[in-house]
């Protein structure tokens, strides 16, 4: 007879699986890319400017699909897209550039978040976003699609404290209705 087939992953599981591994080993919690260059020594053509071209908007809308902050789900199509390092309109070649591995989507509230630095982010591999409060709370959100999964609400992100402790779970919010 043979062996039941593995139960399916989930993304709680994904996120919980790589917070555990950065608790265990804090050098994995480095950003992918800290400068912002995407890893590329010359800009592309449109990264010294502020404002995506539309290839590069419709790149990141359709590789993110919501909103980035954990447990967020505000479509993309309704997000600004965010610098992640930030551009610097005084030396553009030395800011982060307008490219799509700089750049995520952040609905109003939570871009505002970030720009008054109550919450940090670091693009980690595959686009992955470790979000850390000034608090020292830390957050995990995969991009739209992570495992398979193409739908807009993704589960309630797994968050821990300082010191290992996870707070009881968020009451349940209404969820966004299709952009449609």
């Amino acid at each position: 007879m043979p062996p039941n087939p593995p139960a399916p992953t989930s993304i709680g599981t994904i996120t919980d699986a790589i917070l555990a591994a950065i608790d265990a080993d804090p050098t994995l919690a480095r950003a992918q890319h800290p400068d912002g260059h995407g890893g590329l020594t010359a800009p592309p053509d449109g990264a010294l400017t502020y404002r995506p071209d539309a290839t590069t908007t419709a790149l990141v809308h359709a590789r993110d699909g919501h909103c980035r902050f954990p447990g967020c789900t505000r479509p993309a199509a309704g997000c600004q897209l965010d610098h992640i390092v930030e551009y610097r309109a005084h030396d553009p070649i030395a800011g982060g550039w307008t490219i799509a591995t700089n750049l995520h989507c952040l609905c109003q509230f939570h871009h505002q978040l970030k720009t008054l630095g109550l919450w940090t982010v670091t693009a980690l591999p595959g686009h992955a976003m470790l979000w850390t409060s000034r608090t020292g709370t830390t957050a995990l959100a995969l991009p739209a699609g992570a495992h398979g999964s193409h739908t807009l609400h993704t589960p309630a992100p797994r968050i821990t404290g300082r010191r290992g402790h996870t707070p009881p779970p968020r009451p349940a919010t209404p969820q966004d209705p299709p952009p449609f």
